[in-house]
């Protein structure tokens, strides 16, 4: 089974992303498995526990000849394998020749991912950080920080903080991986992912070596748009939704000079390598 992950910096739009894969009939993109932060992580402190529980019972009890060695570095990755494969193919069927999950945060992880699965491939999307900043904030006001969205308020602030900084990381680190391995990481832009579907979404099945044929894109991009998935025309916001808006470059309209000029001092030389106009 071929293994793939999708990630971005959050808001980015990955969840979108994800739908476009998993609508195509021999794909499988699952959502928000976090199989490192939430699985791999947590499971290598309880080998380490017991790894250092098996040394004091070596030393304590069988003279430093212990009948089980400590689990190593091969063992653990086989087990983390075996769970993350487990999980990726519980929702696959006959057809399921490519399997993948869409966790934003992975973009901090691929060096992991790469040594667990060295020939997956890697989708990231990069969005506009004003455009970022902007859903990050209405997101934030949903969920119950509604200072988020007023320029001047701590939430604002730190809303947009956290946007500024999510962003850059994740694009960095996005960047320094694929540099160092050629070839595995496809990236696409929100923006142009919006202003062509269907050649994006083409770009996006031969990266993965999937059947591209015209009739199955357009089909797919027909069942992955914003008017499918949200019931109503890109660009009417529903601030309660989190299918809020459906558009590049909100930010002109809702972001203030001061929150854009952060933007553009943070994520400046980014978004030039990037084609942000900054």
């Amino acid at each position: 089974m071929n293994v793939f992950f999708v990630c971005g910096a959050p808001k980015s739009g990955t969840t979108w992303l994800q739908r476009i894969l998993d609508a195509h009939p021999e794909v499988c993109c699952s959502g928000e498995g976090h199989f490192v932060q939430r699985f791999s992580i947590p499971v290598a402190k309880v080998v380490n526990t017991y790894n250092q529980g098996l040394g004091v019972d070596a030393r304590q009890v069988y003279e430093d000849r212990p009948y089980y060695a400590g689990v190593n570095q091969a063992e653990f990755d086989a087990m983390v394998r075996g769970f993350i494969l487990g999980r990726l193919t519980s929702r696959a069927d006959a057809q399921t020749r490519w399997v993948g999950d869409k966790t934003p945060g992975y973009t901090r992880h691929l060096d992991l991912l790469h040594r667990l699965f060295p020939a997956a491939k890697i989708f990231h999307i990069v969005r506009d950080p004003r455009d970022v900043a902007v859903s990050r904030m209405a997101h934030s006001h949903r969920a119950g920080a509604l200072g988020a969205l007023t320029p001047g308020e701590d939430e604002h602030r730190q809303t947009l903080e956290g946007a500024v900084k999510y962003w850059t990381q994740a694009v960095t680190a996005v960047d320094d991986f694929a540099r160092a391995h050629p070839g595995l990481v496809h990236e696409v832009r929100y923006r142009d992912l919006y202003s062509d579907p269907i050649g994006e979404t083409e770009k996006l099945f031969a990266y993965l070596g999937a059947p591209a044929e015209r009739i199955l894109v357009e089909r797919v991009t027909a069942a992955t748009s914003f008017e499918t998935l949200a019931g109503r025309p890109a660009g009417e916001e529903d601030l309660t939704s989190f299918l809020r808006k459906g558009v590049p470059g909100d930010w002109k309209s809702r972001l203030d000079t001061e929150s854009e000029q952060l933007i553009l001092d943070r994520c400046g030389d980014l978004m030039r390598e990037k084609r942000f106009a900054a």
